[in-house]
């Protein structure tokens, strides 16, 4: 008997263990609650986060739209880059329009300009979506900028098989002639202008120096090409008589007019 454990001495043994336990699961059920409290705070601070990112993004956006009203377009660009950084892939259009503001309004004064952010956010944007006409037109605009002919000739050519918009084909035609492929460019430019395209169509032109841009119809805008293409044959009194026609198809032509004015005081007279 000396090897037994009296009932007295095993109850106190399970109370013991029951006490230990039963301190064990307070620890475990504390340690729990703290948890659920840190997690609702957590929550709370997340939901507070999202409000606030909610807020800041429609502000950005509220002020991107009043400064491109006002035509604040430094404002425009900062509200933009500020976009992006907080929401790097829902609003893919902002990097369309960063791509313009940073070639069109970027150093405009400078006569190299610097093409590194436009490139960058052409890039940024065409990464989401590598099909997005607009970027793939600002990219080859960008290789002309950079002088790689070649590369913007056959971005555009791509550009107006694809789509047959008539702006593609102006630039392409255009780069030819200066590259001095006058033959091929000047067949091409009276197929257009003998063609019935509808007045609806347009010729979209940017003039980077001046800050202009231009939307013509099909007729005075390859009326300009033909006119370059006189140009390179040295052809000076054709070449005014071109631009005067295709200032009456549009009074407006600002690109036309600065090239007669300019080919008229080059000549000191002789053109009229």
């Amino acid at each position: 008997m000396g090897g037994c454990i009296s009932k007295k001495q095993l109850d106190e043994v399970l109370r013991t263990e029951r006490i230990s336990r039963d301190t064990e699961v307070a620890k475990i059920n504390e340690t729990l609650q703290k948890q659920t409290r840190e997690i609702g705070i957590l929550k709370d601070s997340l939901r507070m986060q999202a409000q606030w990112k909610i807020q800041y993004v429609s502000h950005l956006i509220d002020g991107y739209e009043k400064a491109v009203l006002l035509r604040e377009m430094k404002t425009a660009t900062q509200s933009l880059q500020l976009l992006i950084t907080e929401e790097p892939t829902a609003y893919p259009w902002a990097y369309d329009s960063l791509a313009f503001y940073y070639y069109f309004y970027g150093n405009p004064m400078d006569l190299v300009r610097s093409t590194s952010l436009v490139n960058y956010m052409i890039n940024k944007g065409l990464a989401i979506n590598k099909d997005n006409l607009y970027l793939r037109e600002m990219k080859a605009r960008i290789l002309l900028i950079e002088q790689d002919d070649t590369g913007a000739v056959e971005a555009f050519r791509q550009l107006y098989k694809e789509t047959g918009d008539y702006t593609y084909r102006w630039y392409e035609l255009y780069i030819e002639i200066a590259r001095g492929n006058v033959k091929g460019a000047e067949a091409a430019i009276q197929q257009t202008l003998k063609a019935d395209i509808p007045a609806t169509r347009k010729v979209r032109l940017h003039h980077l120096q001046e800050q202009i841009q231009e939307n013509l119809a099909i007729k005075s805008s390859f009326l300009y090409l033909k006119a370059m293409v006189q140009q390179v044959k040295q052809q000076y009194q054709p070449m005014a008589n071109t631009l005067k026609d295709a200032l009456k198809a549009d009074p407006n032509f600002y690109l036309a007019a600065k090239t007669l004015q300019e080919l008229r005081q080059a000549s000191q007279g002789a053109i009229r």
